[in-house]
C-alpha cells in the first residue's frame, strides 16, 4: 500500500487531476480523504442523466471511490454558503477555487473471487457495525474489501441495535470495528493499522 498526497492549484479539475495522475502513474486505489474548496461542481444525481452544475464558494465535505490507471468512478459532496449539501456523482467540470488536498491510497490490483462456500467454511474474525449512509462505514468497508480481509457487516437500523452495540464498544460513533469480539476502533484506527501493514494480522 502507498499513499499519494495531491495538492491542487486553483482552475484545476478535480476529476481530470486525479485521472490523469493515475494514469501517468500507472497506479489502482482509492481516495482516502480531501480537504479543500471549489467554485464550480458538476455532478449526475441518482436515476437522473442530467448533470448537475452548481457555482459559488463551495466546500468539499466528502469525495469517495476508486481510480485505476485512467479510469474512475468518484461520488462528490459538498455544501454551499448556507451549509446546504449535496452529493451526486462527480463529473468534469468540478473546478477548484482556492485549493484541494487529496490523499490518494494506491494498492497492487488483484481479483480474488469468493464464492459462498468460502465465506461459509471462512468465519471471518472481523465483525463492522455500520450506518447506512455513513462516509466512513463506507470506507471501511472499501479498505477491509481491497485488502481481502474477511469480515461480517451488520447495518444499525434502529435505537434496540445502536443500544446494544454501544454497550460492547462504549463508543456511539460509526464505523463500529470488532476483531476476535473485541473492540479495535473505527475508520481512523483502521486505516493507521492499514498504513503500517498490520492488517494482515486480521485475516
Amino acid at each position: 500500500m502507498q499513499p499519494h498526497s495531491l495538492k491542487l492549484s486553483p482552475e484545476s479539475d478535480l476529476i481530470k487531476s486525479i485521472k490523469e495522475y493515475s494514469f501517468k502513474n500507472n497506479l489502482y486505489g482509492y481516495v482516502s480523504g480531501v480537504v479543500g474548496n471549489l467554485k464550480e461542481v458538476c455532478i449526475q444525481c441518482p436515476g437522473n442523466q442530467k448533470i448537475n452544475k452548481f457555482e459559488g464558494n463551495l466546500e468539499i465535505v466528502s469525495l469517495n471511490g476508486h481510480f485505476n490507471k485512467g479510469d474512475v468512478h468518484l461520488h462528490l459532496s459538498f455544501a454551499d454558503e448556507g451549509c446546504n449539501v449535496y452529493g451526486g456523482h462527480l463529473e468534469e467540470g468540478c473546478i477548484v477555487k482556492k485549493g484541494t488536498d487529496i490523499l490518494l491510497v494506491c494498492f497492487e490490483q488483484k481479483i480474488i473471487n469468493i464464492s459462498n462456500n468460502d465465506l461459509i467454511a471462512n468465519q471471518s474474525r472481523v465483525q463492522v457495525y455500520i450506518l447506512k449512509d455513513c462516509p466512513w462505514s463506507k470506507r471501511a468497508i472499501r479498505l477491509l474489501n481491497s485488502l481481502s480481509i474477511p469480515h461480517e457487516v451488520t447495518s444499525i437500523e434502529n435505537d434496540e441495535s445502536f443500544q446494544k452495540v454501544k454497550m460492547k464498544s462504549n463508543h456511539n460513533t460509526f464505523p463500529q470495528i470488532f476483531l476476535d469480539d473485541k473492540f479495535f476502533g473505527g475508520y481512523d484506527e483502521l486505516s493507521e493499522q492499514a498504513k503500517l501493514d498490520n492488517l494482515i494480522l486480521f485475516k
